[in-house]
């Protein structure tokens, strides 16, 4: 189905304005609005940290509390001259009681112990018991823990020394304080083969704890038996360090409480602040959209390109409607000179687009001023160009135009000191009674054009309806391309290259063949234009270089060249394909050869040199092939750092019937030697051939003579043979 007007026009302005105006405000938008969210959710989560972190502090301060306190108790009673003389002195029971036997008027403590030396219990009150009087072991009340405690202190006749701590006796948890009985002053000696210990104990109830909870604004403050960490208790250990269990308490989380009452009105401010930004960007939308229409309709007035001023397509197509109703009325005659200009992109890319403007402008000023006194000079857009013909000897005339144009650009064009060397492709369409409109009569000149840009750039094509057949026929084989590349049908057949004294095999070069189970016989000279034709050739051109790498990691002893096209050299990304490719087969760098045409490095010296530099850095290296064709001079060979120079078959057919051929030879040779340049010369197929160019000093030799391109497992019979050759005459 075909869009409307309407369709047509909107889709522009919906993705200007979505780029320019809603994508920004919408990104702008979520990111404030994700702002806001975590500024409050991060109050409200560091309010909990902060309440967690003084509770902590406030569990941590509740034992030392328990600790400090017992040992307090401990100090003011263990330390007495009295307790000196009723236990070692002259062991007193009736005294122990009635200064430290538990009763009911007793809070301090709920348990007392006297230990001696060798850990016997000698004197025991708890409340549960108050006169058991050393019945009671010490370790069936406080546990085995105890004892460790005991060990801690000095043995008989140390100074005085105190411990506290918390111990667990089956799910009960006190708070135990022991100290070394000794005279308060040094007038009182005991005996130094005893020494007997003051035991208290303070049964940590609910109780207790309450009060705690209530000294240290702790909530609910409990022991929990488990011993996995919380971010609401702290670990208890005993004396042995091991974890008893932890004291806990009920985490307020006013950081949460103040998230759920306040969150609706948190999500208020969210949700108003985006009500203004929808606000906002529907004024832009309605502005941006009387802006866009007005620049719509302006343009659809203007007749003229805004750049260089000439008509543009809109005049074009109304002028030459006229001109054929004119042609059919009369039944004369007219011709559409479509030209396109050769390495403008080039130029626009390497300078920039006020240089590229610059060459559009002087080039329009150009052709008007060739084709003045014709009907029309258009500008069709990027860098096109159209001019209508006619009248009497409207063909004489456009041929002739289409010649000038093309003079007029041989000379390069300087711009601020840069050089923009741009060359033009020129189609031609001659119309006379043809029943065509206007889009068919465009359309044939654009495929006369492209016949010449085809046939080599800077040059004239005439339309005729075999072009229409030859592009139908392109298409055909493109697509079975396509098919040939997805489903990887696509031979590829390596041809070798010989040492020039040995003539044994060093290595090969790859070369791509049409699948042999397709019907249709196409040449690589035939489909390889195709491939750049439309699109498919990076993706030939990887095909070729994965297989050739591939192959190539089983046979140790060779090196594998791979021809690159022009368009595959020109991606940026070419070194790192290249780095990939080696990396998923394999290969060694230093085994890989890149081929590249002189014309393209020259043409584009900047972006070559820097792919084969990167090339270099990766021990990869690379020949220029079909030297002597071109123009390269010895500057352009030292500034790319060329590994190796393949001399054109072109060259070496001539050598043996043109001695100016064979000095061409020579000098190449010795020019390429100086620089440190191996030289292939390939396309040998006499043997004659082979004795003069050895003399001449060429390393390498290709060719039908040694071998025709063959298939990988006839590269291995290759191998073989050398290798028993090489076995044979050592």
């Amino acid at each position: 189905m075909s869009e409307s007007p309407g369709m047509s026009k909107s889709r522009p302005f919906v993705i200007d304005f979505g780029f320019k105006v809603f994508l920004p405000s919408l990104a702008t938008a979520v990111g404030i609005s994700l702002l806001i969210l975590h500024i409050f959710d991060n109050v409200f989560r560091q309010t909990d940290l902060i309440d967690n972190a003084y509770a902590r502090r406030g569990a941590q301060a509740v034992v030392r509390s328990l600790r400090d306190g017992m040992n307090h108790l401990v100090d003011d009673n263990a330390r007495s001259d009295e307790a000196m003389l009723h236990t070692q002195i002259a062991f007193d029971p009736g005294w122990l009681v009635d200064n430290w036997g538990i009763d009911d008027k007793q809070t301090f403590y709920d348990a007392t112990f006297i230990i001696d030396s060798d850990g016997k219990t000698v004197f025991a009150s708890t409340r549960e018991d108050p006169t058991d009087l050393g019945r009671q072991d010490i370790r069936t009340y406080a546990g085995d823990a105890v004892l460790s405690m005991l060990a801690s202190l000095p043995g008989p006749g140390g100074r005085f020394a105190k411990t506290a701590a918390i111990l667990d006796t089956k799910g009960r948890f006190m708070v135990v304080g022991a100290g070394v009985i000794v005279p308060r002053f040094d007038e009182m000696k005991a005996s130094r083969a005893r020494q007997y210990r003051l035991v208290f104990a303070k049964v940590l109830t609910p109780d207790v704890l309450g009060q705690l909870s209530r000294q240290f604004y702790l909530d609910n403050l409990h022991f929990a038996v488990s011993r996995q960490p919380s971010t609401d208790s702290i670990a208890l250990a005993n004396p042995l360090g091991q974890v008893v269990g932890r004291l806990a308490w009920t985490d307020h989380s006013p950081g949460t409480e103040l998230r759920i009452k306040f969150s609706d009105v948190v999500w208020a401010l969210v949700m108003l602040f985006l009500g203004v930004v929808g606000a906002l960007v529907y004024i832009g939308w309605r502005g941006f959209k009387q802006a866009h229409e007005s620049r719509e309709e302006a343009i659809s007035a203007s007749p003229r390109d805004d750049l260089t001023g000439l008509p543009n397509r809109r005049e074009l197509m109304n002028v030459l409607i006229e001109r054929l109703s004119s042609v059919r009325a009369k039944a004369a005659g007219l011709a559409v000179v479509y030209a396109d200009l050769d390495g403008f992109k080039e130029v626009n890319d390497a300078y920039g687009h006020e240089v590229g403007d610059q060459l559009l402008k002087s080039a329009a000023a150009g052709f008007a001023f060739l084709a003045e006194g014709m009907d029309l000079v258009a500008r069709l857009g990027g860098d096109e160009f159209a001019i209508i013909v006619s009248g009497p000897e409207y063909r004489e005339r456009s041929r002739r135009l289409a010649a000038n144009m093309i003079e007029f650009l041989v000379e390069p064009m300087v711009f601020g000191g840069r050089v923009a060397s741009v060359s033009v492709s020129v189609g031609i369409v001659d119309v006379e009674t043809d029943k065509i409109d206007v889009e068919e009569v465009l359309r044939r000149a654009d495929v006369a054009m492209y016949a010449a840009k085809t046939a080599g750039r800077n040059r004239v094509h005439v339309y005729d309806a075999l072009l229409d057949a030859k592009r139908d026929e392109n298409r055909a084989i493109a697509h079975e391309l396509r098919s040939a590349i997805d489903q990887h049908m696509l031979g590829v057949v390596y041809q070798p290259i010989v040492d020039a004294r040995s003539r044994r095999m060093v290595g090969v070069e790859a070369l791509v063949r049409w699948p042999k189970e397709s019907p249709r016989h196409c040449p690589p000279d035939l489909f390889i234009p195709v491939a750049e034709e439309f699109g498919l050739i990076e993706d030939l051109g990887r095909l070729v270089l994965t297989e050739a790498c591939r192959q190539a990691v089983g046979w140790p002893d060779i090196f594998v060249s791979v021809n690159v096209s022009p368009i595959q050299f020109m991606n940026p990304n070419f070194a790192e394909i290249v780095e990939r490719t080696l990396h998923a087969t394999g290969l060694a760098a230093g085994r890989l050869e890149i081929e590249v045409t002189e014309g393209f490095v020259i043409d584009n010296a900047s972006r070559a040199s820097a792919i084969i530099d990167r090339l270099h850095e990766m021990r990869v290296s690379v020949a220029l092939d079909d030297f002597g064709t071109g123009y390269s001079s010895i500057g352009h060979l030292r500034r790319f750092h060329f590994d190796k120079l393949k001399l054109d078959r072109s060259m070496v057919v001539d050598i043996l019937h043109q001695p100016s051929a064979l000095r061409l030879v020579q000098g190449t040779v010795a020019m390429a030697d100086a620089l440190g340049l191996r030289v292939t010369a390939e396309g040998i197929e006499d043997e004659n051939q082979v004795s003069v160019l050895r003399l001449a000093g060429c390393s390498l030799f290709q060719g039908y003579l040694f071998s025709k391109p063959v298939d990988a497992r006839d590269i291995q019979a290759f191998l073989d043979q050398d290798r028993r050759a090489a076995t044979a005459t050592g």
